[in-house]
């Protein structure tokens, strides 16, 4: 059945005006019903720790923690749920007053900049994160964030810094996939799946942390051609964390790697419905293509520009993923490379967007300009197969057909006619 006939999506954004009394107090919302998870335990308890949160703030407003512990559960609820829209003015709101209360809250900082990071204000982020290490240098979950900021800025040898001292600070979940990341950046795959292996045997069984993590394994393998070893992890997060889009995205890219479209684009739909993320959009779409299915395809591609208009308008930064999304579809390719190269203008050394930059310049007839790009990007040999496809086309392009079918040998397994790139960061 068609895409149209059953697919909406919801992009409601939260008014500002709802955030606050007439009297600037603020107004905390309850938390609303998650798809098909809204009787789980995590769901109650979170929804009751919100209203005793709140009730205690009533009576002790100038209670800095209690804002701190509401905006982490909004944060957390926007990841679980996919409402990002709706619940980071609520977060921002009140992270707000935390800070004009304390301009040196510790919590306050962290949890902006990990804001910032999500909404990829990458520059602002590591400013943020910076200054609340000044505070306390002795937190792990601050070096997390300054090593994010730090690999998305290109600034790689820092980020790797940050990640050993998140380690040696405490090593868990969330350094040792950092440090499996590091690892998959610099081609090394045993490391990058050792280091994530690590990572999903310090996680609590069903929480959502050690799903994604489980899923970053799963991809691990995906993009290595091992599908049966993907698959049976994608399965196991379902049997964890029923219904996690995610995993339902990971089944539905290795229905593709078996020309099973059916099947791929019920996950995909599934996915939407659970858990309204951009990325299963795009990668619908991307599918629609592979079929040749233009008429679906361009209806979607219309839904995935509304959406990143809406991210704009609540502050995102998105050029880089509008200007590859629109790359990989052939449309508005004025707009996208004036938008990846805004991107690569400031952060030239990231891999990304040199990549991104490289591919808006192929597909503007500009293949001899993209090539020293594309290079670039392959200076660490990563593991990323979407790279390594662009800078093999890019090479053929300019007639360096040996080159090009030796980073052709490199793409690892494209899941999909594109691998697009998801907004969250994780």
């Amino acid at each position: 059945m068609p895409i149209r006939k059953f697919l909406t999506i919801s992009l409601v954004a939260l008014s500002l005006a709802a955030c606050k009394k007439a009297d600037t107090a603020l107004v905390i919302p309850n938390l609303m019903p998650r798809g098909g998870d809204s009787t789980s335990a995590e769901f109650v308890n979170a929804q009751s720790e919100v209203a005793t949160l709140r009730s205690d703030l009533t009576l002790h407003p100038d209670k800095l923690d209690d804002y701190t512990k509401l905006a982490m559960i909004f944060l957390q609820e926007a990841r679980v749920s996919g409402r990002h829209h709706e619940y980071f003015p609520v977060a921002s709101r009140l992270l707000d007053e935390t800070l004009r209360r304390d301009s040196l809250n510790f919590e306050g900082l962290v949890l902006r900049a990990g804001m910032q990071m999500t909404m990829h204000r990458f520059a602002e982020a590591k400013q943020t994160i910076v200054k609340a290490i000044k505070v306390n240098p002795h937190n792990s979950g601050a070096y997390g964030i300054l090593a994010d900021a730090n690999t998305e800025l290109g600034l790689y040898d820092e980020a790797v810094k940050a990640v050993d001292t998140m380690i040696s600070t405490r090593p868990d979940l969330r350094s040792y996939a950092r440090a499996s990341y590091q690892r998959e950046l610099r081609g090394d795959l045993n490391g990058a799946l050792a280091a994530m292996r690590l990572a999903v045997d310090a996680g609590a069984y069903g929480q959502e942390s050690r799903e994604w993590s489980v899923y970053q394994y799963a991809n691990l393998f995906l993009n290595e051609g091992k599908l049966d070893t993907a698959q049976f992890l994608y399965n196991g997060i379902l049997e964890e964390r029923p219904n996690y889009g995610f995993a339902l995205s990971g089944l539905a890219m290795v229905a593709v790697a078996k020309h099973d479209y059916p099947t791929a684009i019920e996950h995909l739909v599934k996915a939407t419905q659970v858990l309204p993320e951009h990325i299963f959009l795009e990668q619908l779409s991307d599918l629609y293509v592979a079929m040749g299915d233009r008429e679906d395809a361009k209806q979607l591609e219309e839904k995935v520009i509304a959406a990143f208009a809406v991210h704009e308008a609540d502050g995102w930064n998105v050029a880089r993923e509008y200007a590859l999304y629109c790359a990989n579809h052939g449309i508005h390719l004025d707009e996208a490379l004036t938008r990846a190269e805004a991107d690569y203008r400031t952060r030239p050394h990231n891999i990304d967007a040199l990549d991104t930059y490289a591919w808006c310049l192929l597909k503007n007839g500009r293949a001899a300009d993209a090539a020293p790009l594309a290079n670039e990007a392959l200076r660490m040999s990563p593991l990323n197969p979407t790279i390594w496809y662009h800078a093999a086309v890019i090479a053929h392009s300019t007639g360096d057909t040996v080159v090009a079918s030796a980073r052709y040998a490199r793409c690892g397994y494209l899941p999909c006619i594109y691998t697009s790139t998801s907004l969250a960061i994780r």
